[in-house]
């Protein structure tokens, strides 16, 4: 189970519109949009107040999806722990996120999709996609 206090040390914010509300007022004040994202500790949203570092990408399909949003195609061999990175492409496939290629690899498809795992996790973009819709 996931938890909302993800003793991470980082100040939380109970949902994804509290966080976006908070960082239009730090960019009021400071001039800087900070980026949104959910903690995959738990269920926390926090601001990045450094920036944006590709490094600093706490899992296995948020990497990928960014390196799909900046280069288009990738090489699943390019990427430390395989596996996971298997699971991961065949999951991003199966979610019409990405296509796969003739070589290893994948190329992009679905790049809004693919902007919203990098900001929530693939599991949290999954989960999102199997609820019903608002109506």
């Amino acid at each position: 189970m996931r938890r909302y206090n993800c003793r991470c040390g980082k100040k939380r914010y109970r949902n994804e519109q509290a966080a976006l509300n908070a960082a239009a007022r730090d960019q009021d004040t400071h001039g800087e949009e900070p980026a949104v994202y959910r903690c995959p500790g738990g269920l926390a949203w926090h601001l990045s107040a450094h920036g944006f570092t590709p490094e600093a990408l706490p899992t296995v399909g948020r990497r990928l999806a960014y390196a799909l949003l900046k280069g288009g195609v990738i090489k699943l061999d390019d990427f430390a722990r395989p596996r996971r990175v298997r699971q991961c492409a065949q999951q991003m496939i199966g979610l019409r996120l990405a296509l796969p290629t003739d070589a290893d690899g994948l190329r992009a498809g679905d790049r809004t999709g693919l902007s919203r795992v990098v900001q929530i996790g693939l599991d949290g973009y999954a989960e999102e996609q199997s609820r019903p819709p608002a109506t």
